[in-house]
Order: structure tokens, then C-alpha cells, then sequence
């Protein structure tokens, strides 16, 4: 019982730090990121092509801290939010997140097999950021195959419902499969694969807090699958 006190207590000053940290890098973030456009839109003409380009990285730069600072909120606030469990049809959550990552043109060359769904048991705002992180995931790390397909489908046991999301693409080396689900842990060049490493992390977060688990499988170059199983209350 002391040890999980102790666990709680270090979960939820990380959770503290990790908010006033990402809240204090705000200000001066948007400071670099305004001044920079400055620079590109005022004095376009007095800088040179180095200038340009080195002005482009500082912009570019502090746009991705930017978005790691948001999955960083996320992340921590995720742990103090109240689950407001209700019966979600999963198949109308499904396609309408589908239907949202479908307006980014990334996603268009995709093939969908969505197998039927039975219903889950869940908080239907941080599911959804479940099925988000986990499609753009599959979408993301397919993207260089050249006929990308994800596959979205469950199996039903006694107790527990299990939902996958499986795709064909780069996929990873199972040795190193722990990482997969750790904050800022990845497997991948960030140079070849955008992103903060949060996603994965805040998908097991969100999964445990309901009572369930998360795991994956998969092999590198033939793609992955990734899993999480919800209890049937």
C-alpha cells in the first residue's frame, strides 16, 4: 500500500511539473515564433538565402517545441480529468474520426478495412483521443508503402472486449517494444517520421484509467498492430 501511495504521489508531481513547464515555455515560445515571421515577412528583401533558410528552421523549430508542449499538456492533464463513462456506438465514433483525419490530404491514399464493432463502456471525449492517436499513428508510419492499409477490428472474450489497429508499414523490432508506449520514447527517426512521442503514451494512459491495458505487435518493415482491451462491465 505504501509503495502505491509513493507511486501516486511521484505520478501526480510529474503531472504538476510537467504543466508548469509547459505552461512557463509558452510566452517565450511565441515570442521566437512571432519574431521570426517578422523577420520573413518585413525583411525579405534584406536578408539573403542562408538567412532565409536559417530563419525558416528557427520557425520551424519552435512550431514542433510548440506542439510538444501541447501533447505535454495532454498528457498531464489527462490523469485529472473525470471519466464520465456512457455506452458509445463505436462504429459512429470510429467514422467520425476517420471522416476528421480524412480532410488532411496525407490520409487520402489509404485503404480502410473496418471490421463491425460492438459498443464500448467508455468516456467518449478521451476515447476519442484514443482512436485518433492510434489511426494517425497507423497512417503516419504506412505512409511510404506503396498501397497503405490499416485494418481496425475487435475480439470479444468474457470479460474484456479487444480492439486492434493493424497496418502494413514500417513497423519495428519487437526488442524494443516497452518503449513504444513510454513519453518521448520512439523507435523511428524523428527526421523521417514526424512527432513528439507522446501519442502512444497518452493512448496507455487514457486505456489504464479506464481499467484496461495496451500491447503491440509487429515486425520491421511488414507493419504492426496495435491493441488495447477495455473490461465488459
Amino acid at each position: 500500500m505504501l509503495r502505491t501511495e509513493e507511486l501516486k504521489k511521484s505520478n501526480q508531481e510529474m503531472e504538476a511539473f510537467s504543466y508548469s513547464v509547459s505552461h512557463d515555455l509558452r510566452a517565450p515560445l511565441r515570442s521566437i515564433i512571432g519574431y521570426s515571421t517578422i523577420l520573413e515577412e518585413d525583411y525579405a528583401k534584406k536578408l539573403d538565402d542562408e538567412a532565409r533558410r536559417l530563419t525558416s528552421i528557427i520557425k520551424s523549430s519552435a512550431l514542433k517545441m510548440g506542439q510538444l508542449i501541447d501533447d505535454l499538456l495532454a498528457f498531464s492533464k489527462t490523469g485529472k480529468k473525470v471519466l464520465t463513462k456512457t455506452v458509445i456506438n463505436t462504429n459512429a465514433l470510429l467514422n467520425e474520426v476517420k471522416q476528421e483525419l480524412l480532410l488532411n490530404k496525407h490520409y487520402a491514399g489509404i485503404t480502410w478495412k473496418i471490421n463491425p464493432l460492438p459498443d464500448m463502456h467508455a468516456d467518449i471525449n478521451t476515447m476519442r483521443q484514443v482512436w485518433i492517436n492510434l489511426l494517425s499513428n497507423a497512417a503516419k508510419y504506412s505512409s511510404k508503402v506503396e498501397k497503405p492499409i490499416i485494418e481496425i477490428g475487435s475480439i470479444t472474450e468474457r470479460d474484456a472486449i479487444t480492439f486492434y489497429v493493424k497496418d502494413n508499414g514500417v513497423g519495428f523490432d519487437e526488442e524494443y517494444k516497452d518503449k513504444l508506449f513510454k513519453v518521448f520514447q520512439r523507435l523511428h527517426d524523428p527526421e523521417e517520421f514526424e512527432g513528439t512521442g507522446v501519442g502512444l503514451a497518452l493512448v496507455e494512459k487514457i486505456v489504464t484509467r479506464h481499467g484496461g491495458k495496451v500491447w503491440a505487435k509487429g515486425e520491421e518493415h511488414k507493419g504492426a498492430t496495435f491493441y488495447f482491451s477495455l473490461p465488459i462491465n
